[in-house]
C-alpha cells in the first residue's frame, strides 16, 4: 500500500482525522505508521513525511491533497 492509500484509510477509518484549518501536525495511523507534516481540507497537503508501519518505508517530499507529487521513497534493506 503507498503512503497515500494509508493516508486514506486511516482517515476513513479512524474517525480523527485533522481539522479543517490545520496548517500542520501529526497523525498517527492505526497500523503504526505516521505522517508529519502540511494539512489542507483533511489532507496531507505542501510538505511532509509518511511513514508506514514497523519501519516499512517512508516518503519524504511534496503532497497535494492527499497525493504524492515529488520527493524520495525510502525502503529499507
Amino acid at each position: 500500500m503507498q503512503p497515500s492509500e494509508l493516508a486514506d484509510t486511516a482517515h476513513a477509518t479512524s474517525g480523527n482525522p485533522p481539522q479543517r484549518g490545520l496548517n500542520g501536525g501529526r497523525f498517527d495511523f492505526d497500523d503504526g505508521g505516521t505522517y508529519c507534516g502540511g494539512w489542507e481540507d483533511g489532507k496531507a497537503h505542501g510538505h511532509g513525511v509518511c511513514t508506514g508501519p514497523k519501519g516499512q518505508g517512508a516518503y519524504a517530499g511534496s503532497w497535494h491533497f492527499g497525493f504524492e507529487v515529488s520527493g524520495v521513497y525510502t525502503w529499507p534493506r
